[in-house]
């Protein structure tokens, strides 16, 4: 499954340095998202996330977290990407602060794809050049352009 099939572009947000939030808050942040824009439970959602957080952090290094969770509840597996104009502490794994997080929720019962999609995510995100373009623009359109163009 591509980037494409699972990002909506009304889930992909540009966080100012004035409005950068805490990695709990960050959190809470992809959890709305998937609430405004696929409809999803924010509750849950966000018990979703630090769940999964709790079991070891989704910051894969290089400035990148991948967030995410899986319930009976989700129909679709759906993505929410956040740029950070300021990074943030997130636990990675090479301890470098997140600044490009993808968040996914999916249903319980899709874990091929899930994992392939969760798989793609991170390879896409992992490409110096797509890391430079999306560190290099504000523009939600221009984001969602960048995340969902072929390799």
């Amino acid at each position: 499954m591509e980037i494409k099939e699972i990002l909506s572009p009304e889930a992909v947000v540009f966080i100012p340095k004035d409005e950068t939030p805490k990695k709990d808050e960050l959190l809470r942040v992809v959890a709305e998202v998937a609430s405004n824009v696929y409809g999803l439970n924010k509750t849950s959602s966000l018990e979703g996330l630090k769940t999964r957080e709790l079991a070891s952090s989704t910051g894969m290094g290089q400035g990148i977290a991948l967030p995410h969770a899986r319930s009976d509840d989700y129909k679709d597996i759906v993505g929410i990407f956040i740029r950070l104009e300021s990074p943030i502490e997130f636990d990675s794994i090479d301890n470098i602060p997140v600044d490009l997080v993808f968040g996914m929720f999916a249903p319980n019962n899709s874990s091929i794809v899930y994992l392939k999609s969760l798989s793609g995510v991170a390879r896409k995100l992992r490409e110096e050049g797509t890391q430079k373009l999306l560190r290099s623009t504000k523009n939600p359109e221009e984001l969602l352009s960048i995340l969902t163009k072929p390799s």
